[in-house]
């Protein structure tokens, strides 16, 4: 009894209540257990939301803002943060960029008056920017080596052309290495302000703890320039699409195959989820690795899933076989998907996904700082509160017809992109002869095109 006493969760909703800070929201929520606080500052907007032929500005202002504020160097703030038993770092996402921390909690005080300053006064030095550009340029040339990466970063590129998913979170190389401070600056005046700001705490703190850090950055940061919203994406495709990434000398083939998605809000959407683990989610025991892998040996690992947002982005099907094995293996994908479609689920299938599902549910909320980051997805996606923790209990009401139905309204096989980092030379002819297209319809692109 104690020790549920002691885990014992005093979670709150604060909406601050004072003039200067009214745009802001905080949500938190306090857990004694550890001595350490979780802090998770969020802006609404993100690499979506950077400048044609600016792409990677949101990412670099992100990191550049913990190189330095007017008052203090990046050393400094790397020797502050190591006095306090702190840790800092930033992401930056399609729709959101964030600031994340984790602090000893009786160093929590000075803490968020180091991170106030870190978002409220950056001095985006030019010789700090001219450092980032280079280490960040270099990572990006790395990923290029790495076929798992490029797969990922190239297909999204080809398939939303045109449209803001299309944008690389880490930006593009040619981008990157033209950005100035002025371009940053007016990024961070775009985006980094009260009215879009979510501040997410958990731990061994006070709710009243982060009143001032509230009110110091909606006093400094009160700008409320409102972001546009992402459009929705109509240009997917109205046939089978095949682009071949070309990069000499594969011997195995990155396979990336997908269709238009749907959005956090669809209400098909947990249905879609069940489904999707029976066929490629998460287990040995799925479609996927029992056709491609455990029958055929085509690839060592093989699974599918959503990319999700809060307009619809894509459900993609992931594998990688030799090359002699690659035209076979996306046949066989492409049926079993149609397959899907045509015939759902099994009862059994069904039985296992929704028990596994259920059982699993708990670890996605059993500590502090996944709680956090559920609140967090939660406010960004515009979902209902305690979305994640009734995940469980909607899933136990769906039925085999339900999702089964779904299915149906949801899967084109017919109307897919197939996208692959391989050697063209090796690949076009047979994908073409054994998917029954023409070799002339076939997209080739060098892997290094942006």
């Amino acid at each position: 009894m104690k020790s549920k006493n002691r885990l014992s969760l005093a979670f709150s909703l604060l909406l601050l209540s004072s003039v200067t800070a009214k745009a802001a929201e905080l949500f938190f929520e306090q857990d004694r257990a550890l001595p350490l606080v979780y802090i998770t500052v969020a802006f609404r907007g993100g690499s979506a939301q950077d400048p044609d032929h600016k792409n990677g500005v949101t990412d670099i202002m992100g990191k550049l803002m913990l190189r330095g504020t007017k008052s203090k160097t990046k050393n400094q703030i790397d020797i502050t943060l190591d006095q306090l038993g702190a840790n800092l770092g930033v992401e930056t996402h399609a729709e959101f960029v964030a600031l994340r921390a984790t602090v000893l909690s009786e160093n929590l005080k000075p803490f968020l008056s180091l991170l106030s300053e870190i978002i409220t006064s950056p001095s985006f030095r030019p010789q700090e920017l001219e450092k980032l550009k280079k280490e960040h340029v270099s990572n990006l040339l790395d990923e290029l080596g790495q076929d798992r990466d490029l797969i990922r970063l190239r297909f999204d590129q080809a398939y939303f052309k045109g449209h803001p998913f299309a944008k690389n979170n880490n930006g593009r190389v040619k981008d990157i290495q033209t950005l100035t401070v002025n371009d940053l600056s007016k990024q961070y005046s775009n985006l980094i302000n009260d009215a879009q700001m979510l501040v997410l705490t958990a731990g061994d703190a006070n709710e009243s703890d982060f009143k001032s850090f509230m009110n110091d950055i909606a006093v400094k940061r009160a700008d409320h320039f409102h972001i546009d919203s992402i459009p929705d994406f109509t240009n997917d495709p109205k046939k089978l699409r095949v682009v071949i990434f070309d990069k000499p000398e594969r011997t195995q083939t990155q396979v990336m195959i997908a269709q238009r998605g749907v959005a956090f809000n669809d209400p098909r959407l947990d249905a879609l989820q069940l489904a999707n683990y029976a066929f490629g989610g998460g287990s040995f025991q799925s479609r996927l690795m029992i056709e491609l892998r455990v029958k055929r040996g085509w690839t060592y690992g093989a699974g599918s899933g959503f990319k999700l947002g809060n307009q619809p982005h894509t459900w993609r099907i992931s594998f990688f076989p030799k090359n002699g094995d690659t035209p076979a293996a996306i046949k066989e994908a492409l049926r079993l998907v149609t397959e899907f479609r045509d015939r759902g689920l099994t009862q059994a299938e069904f039985d296992a996904a929704k028990t596994s599902l259920t059982n699993s549910a708990g670890f996605n909320y059993n500590t502090p700082s996944k709680r956090l980051e559920n609140n967090l997805i939660e406010k960004i996606y515009h979902l209902p509160d305690g979305y994640h923790r009734e995940f469980a209990s909607r899933i136990q009401k769906l039925t085999l017809d339900q999702a089964n139905q779904a299915l149906k309204d949801f899967l084109t096989p017919e109307r897919m992109m197939i996208g692959l980092v391989a050697t063209s030379s090796i690949s076009k002819a047979e994908i073409a002869k054994t998917l029954g297209m023409n070799e002339k319809d076939i997209e080739v692109q060098d892997y290094k095109s942006e």
